[in-house]
């Protein structure tokens, strides 16, 4: 919670300094993926999750000689996996489905604007897990004992990993219904640098694909 309001506080305060407020939101497809994915022992297995996204932004922010764009988001995605790593004498199994919520803040350094309309953005992103909802099953056998199987709400209280970090990219374009009130299609990319699971696989990691809408108003 101190992190969350850390955060609204130090929005709030680049909002004051800002040349331009928007809002937007729209379809959000996530894609987990690892890059240990078939070797040795281990392999897994991801199917994509469909979910939503929302946020508000400003841009146009005077630090220095940089003209930054901040972004304030909340984002609903999740998918399903099964995965699996053991050795000669043993193998284990866990197939979930997981869905989770996350409130993040984007900071945009590199920004440029093409033909007065197209916005393109490109910065770091950096979340924190405000809710999960998790089901599945853990299974194996070991040579010599019986073979085992449990739930994971049995084993676990919470499945994601708390904070997340990644880069984000951006595109836009402006379509002007005054000088100072434009709304805009919008495609931004994730790709994510951290891991977002504690429990097995640790490793895996997660791409989101955005494909919002958004109006904005310029403040000066």
């Amino acid at each position: 919670m101190k992190i969350i309001l850390s955060i609204l506080i130090v929005f709030n305060c680049m909002t004051l300094l800002g040349q331009k407020i928007e809002f937007f939101g729209g379809p959000d497809k996530n894609i987990f993926h690892d890059y240990d994915q078939n070797q040795g022992h281990f392999s897994s297995a991801y199917k994509s999750g469909l979910d939503f996204t929302a946020g508000i932004g400003v841009d146009s922010v005077k630090i220095d000689w940089l003209t930054m764009r901040f972004t304030l988001q909340f984002s609903n995605y999740g998918g399903e996996l099964e995965a699996s790593d053991g050795g000669l004498g043993s193998m284990s199994t866990t197939k979930a489905k997981i869905n989770k919520s996350v409130i993040s803040l984007g900071i945009f350094p590199l920004n440029c604007r093409i033909f007065h309309r197209i916005d393109l953005n490109f910065g770091l992103e950096i979340s924190r897990l405000i809710g999960e909802k998790f089901s599945g099953t853990s299974s194996g056998w070991m040579m010599g004992l019986p073979d085992w199987s449990y739930d994971l709400h049995d084993q676990f209280k919470r499945y994601s990993s708390l904070v997340y970090f990644g880069f984000r990219g951006k595109i836009s374009y402006d379509l002007f219904l005054s000088k100072s009130i434009v709304i805009f299609p919008q495609y931004s990319y994730y790709f994510g640098l951290s891991n977002e699971f504690d429990q097995f696989p640790e490793t895996t990691k997660s791409m989101r694909h955005s494909f919002c809408i958004g109006i904005k108003k310029k403040l000066k």
